[in-house]
C-alpha cells in the first residue's frame, strides 16, 4: 500500500486568512478574547514569532502580542472546510481518510506517477479552497503521518519502499501516538529519537512499556499495519435564523429557537432518526460567536427535550452584545429507538386477520430467546397497590 498525506499546517489560521483578507500578514491568535480564561489553539507564524505557544492561556498570549488579533474557535468553519476538502479528495481516490482536523490520508496504490499526482492535486485545494498543504507518501500510515510534519508548505517528501527506518530515525519520540506517561518514562531513559528506540530489542521495551510499548517499537522501525479507514461524511441536520435587528432578550432568542427546532423534530421524525448531539451557535452584533455542544444522554427527536437544553444554555451565556444569528445542529444521527405501538393501530384489534402472523412471529421468537420471552399480561381489578395491579403469565397461542 502507499499512502499520500497532505497536512495543513496551521489550519485555522489558513481558513481565518482565507475568509477575511485583512489577518494576511498580521499576528493572529486563534481561541478566544484576551480576556477569555482559554488557551492558544492555533497562532499564525507572525503570532509565533513574538513568543505565543499553542496551549499558553490567551492573557499569557495578550501579554507577548498586544497587537495581535485575537479570534474566537470557529470549530464549524474548520470542520465545514476540512469535509469540502475531502470530498474533493474523494474523486481523485479510492480511499480518503481523515487523519486528523488538518490532515487527510489517500490510497496511492494505484497511481503510476506519485510526485505528480500529489502535485497536481496539491495545486487543485489551492485553487479551489485556498489552502497550503505539506504532502508526504510511504508505504503506510504513521510513516506518511510523521514526514507530512517535516515537509514545509508546497514541499513533498516522499520516502521510497523500505526507506522508512532510515527516514524516522532522526526523528523525535514525540511524534510517536504514545501517552503522555510513556512520553515522560522515555525522556527520563534518554530515548529523545525513534532511531534509539528502533535499536532496542523488542523484548526489552515490551518488558519496559507493555504493549504500548510493542507497538510504539514497531512503528519506531517503520512498520504500521493499520489499513486506511474509508470516510464518510457525518449526516447533520441544520436550521438558522438572522435577527434583524439583532435580538437583545434570551426570550426573543428562545422563540425563535423553539421555531427552528420544530422544523428539525419535524425532519428527524420524517427520516425515522433521533440525535445525540445538538449544537448551538449564536453570533453576535459585535461579530463574536458563542457555541456550544449539548450531549444527550439517550437519543432522541423531542422538541420539548432539545428546547429545555437550549434554555438552559442560554440562561447560562454571557452575551458581549445582542444575538445577530443563530444556528442550531443536530448531529451522531442514530436509528429511531423502539417504541411500542399502540392497541389502537390494528396490530391486535383484528384478530381474525393477524392471527396467523402473530402465531408465527411468537413461535420463532420462542424458539430463538426461550418460552417466557413472550408474555400475557393480566390485569387485576381489586387491587390495593399499584404493584400488585397486573401480573404476567404465559401467552396463549
Amino acid at each position: 500500500m502507499r499512502v499520500g498525506c497532505f497536512f495543513f499546517p496551521h489550519f485555522p489560521v489558513q481558513v481565518e486568512a482565507r475568509d477575511d483578507d485583512s489577518s494576511r500578514g498580521r499576528p493572529v491568535i486563534i481561541g478566544g478574547l484576551p480576556y477569555e480564561r482559554k488557551p492558544v489553539h492555533d497562532a499564525s507564524q507572525e503570532a509565533l514569532d513574538c513568543g505565543i505557544r499553542v496551549g499558553m492561556p490567551l492573557r499569557e498570549a495578550y501579554a507577548l502580542c498586544p497587537q495581535g488579533l485575537f479570534l474566537p474557535l470557529d470549530e464549524e468553519a474548520y470542520s465545514q472546510t476540512l469535509t469540502a476538502v475531502l470530498t474533493f479528495l474523494a474523486d481523485y481516490s479510492p480511499v480518503v481518510e481523515a487523519g486528523a482536523p488538518d490532515t487527510a490520508l489517500i490510497d496511492l496504490s494505484y497511481e503510476s506517477s506519485e510526485r505528480q499526482f500529489a502535485e497536481e492535486t496539491a495545486r487543485l485545494i489551492a485553487d479551489h479552497f485556498h489552502l497550503r498543504s505539506a504532502i508526504s507518501i510511504a508505504s503506510n500510515k504513521f510513516v506518511a503521518r510523521a514526514a507530512s510534519r517535516m515537509a514545509g508548505p508546497g514541499e513533498i517528501i516522499l520516502i521510497p519502499e523500505g526507506g522508512e527506518g532510515d527516514f524516522l530515525k532522526a526523528l523525535p519520540v514525540s511524534l510517536l501516538p504514545a501517552s503522555s506517561r510513556t512520553l515522560e518514562r522515555l525522556e527520563l531513559l534518554g530515548i529523545r529519537r525513534m532511531g534509539q528506540l528502533a535499536g532496542l530489542s523488542p523484548a526489552a521495551v515490551s518488558l519496559e512499556f507493555g504493549k504500548e510499548g510493542e507497538r510504539l517499537w514497531a512503528l519506531a522501525n517503520g512498520i504500521d499495519g493499520s489499513r486506511l479507514i474509508p470516510w464518510c461524511e457525518v449526516p447533520v441536520l441544520r436550521g438558522q435564523i438572522c435577527f434583524e435587528p439583532a435580538a437583545e432578550t434570551v426570550a426573543k432568542v428562545l422563540a425563535s429557537g423553539d421555531e427552528l427546532l420544530t422544523g428539525l423534530s419535524q425532519q428527524l421524525n420524517e427520516r425515522w432518526q433521533c440525535c445525540l448531539r445538538l449544537i448551538i451557535s449564536l453570533r453576535l452584533s459585535n461579530d463574536h460567536i458563542v457555541e456550544r455542544a449539548v450531549h444527550f444522554k439517550e437519543a432522541t427527536s423531542s422538541r420539548e427535550t432539545m428546547l429545555r437544553h437550549l434554555k438552559q444554555c442560554l440562561d447560562r451565556a454571557r452575551f458581549t452584545a445582542p444575538v445577530s444569528e443563530m444556528r442550531l445542529t443536530v448531529t451522531d444521527l442514530c436509528p429511531e429507538s423502539g417504541r411500542q405501538a399502540p392497541i389502537s393501530s390494528g396490530f391486535i384489534d383484528e384478530p381474525l386477520r393477524r392471527r396467523e402472523g402473530l402465531t408465527a412471529a411468537t413461535s420463532w421468537l420462542r424458539q430463538r430467546y426461550g418460552r417466557w420471552v413472550v408474555g400475557r399480561m393480566l390485569a387485576k381489578q381489586k387491587s390495593a397497590l399499584p404493584e400488585d395491579s397486573f401480573s404476567f403469565t404465559g401467552f396463549d397461542s
